[in-house]
């Protein structure tokens, strides 16, 4: 168990790592290292037993799911945002976030889902096109006067209103009383639509309702409203074999 010229040199125990001898076939460990063969490391006095280890004497490593110096904290879910843990690998979110990883903020109480979003929480802001403190409410067609939108960018006009701005008024039906006939409804447009337009009532037809709808032998025939009506008697035929006589 000694070897050397004086036979003063002790043999230490086969397989002793980071230890020596005193007397032949022991291992006495290292300072930070234990165990038969000190082969185990020593880790710092606060490190947690069971969620952390160690490789190195006075070190303390985290196993999966903890964190911090002395692996006492829970490490949260890989890329959570705006969240915390009570457990490993969790991700609870923080009053006023939501979504799997608590990414997305939750807007303010009403604010529009489609016309409306938020890039922190409680705040509303308003897509391209909307406006209000909701964003319900659509920017018009940009020049519109007398007119409203329902969607971004329309301009729908208000009655006795037209053209693209919805500032033209129309009124010739107003000075122009006669226009349509025969009791039909006088309806104004602007200058490029024709400036009006007549509702026939029922039976009569034309731009301003002067034409008369007549039924003859099951076709319909049309003639102006002044005209006669014509007879709906079948005209007769004359044999060929009398066609001289006829004549």
């Amino acid at each position: 168990g000694f070897y050397g010229e004086l036979c003063n040199k002790c043999i230490a125990l086969p397989g002793c790592q980071h230890g020596y001898c005193n007397n032949s076939f022991e291992c006495v460990c290292e300072e930070g290292w234990d165990g038969l063969f000190c082969s185990e490391p020593i880790c710092r006095l606060d490190c947690h037993a069971t969620r952390g280890y160690c490789e190195y004497p006075n070190e303390c490593r985290c196993r999966l799911g903890w964190a911090g110096e002395t692996c006492k904290d829970c490490q949260v879910l890989p890329g959570c945002q705006h969240g915390y843990c009570t457990k490993p690998l969790e991700c609870k979110c923080k009053k006023g976030w939501t979504g799997i990883l608590c990414q997305s903020a939750i807007c303010a109480e009403g604010c529009h889902r489609e016309h409306g979003y938020c890039r922190k929480p409680g705040e509303c802001r308003c897509k391209v096109g909307w406006w209000g403190k909701n964003c319900e409410q659509c920017y018009a067609y940009p020049g519109c006067k007398n007119g409203s939108c329902r969607r971004p960018w329309e301009c729908n006009c208000k009655p006795g209103w037209g053209g693209m701005l919805c500032d033209q008024e129309l009124t010739f039906c107003d000075t122009n009383e006669d226009v349509c006939e025969n009791g039909a409804t006088c309806m104004s447009l602007t200058e490029e639509d024709g400036n009006y337009r007549c509702l026939c009532a029922e039976g009569f037809t034309g731009r301003n309702c002067e034409v008369q709808k007549m039924v003859l032998g099951g076709m319909m025939n049309v003639s102006a409203s002044t005209s006669k009506p014509t007879s709906s008697a079948a005209p007769s035929t004359v044999e060929p074999d009398h066609v001289n006589e006829a004549v």
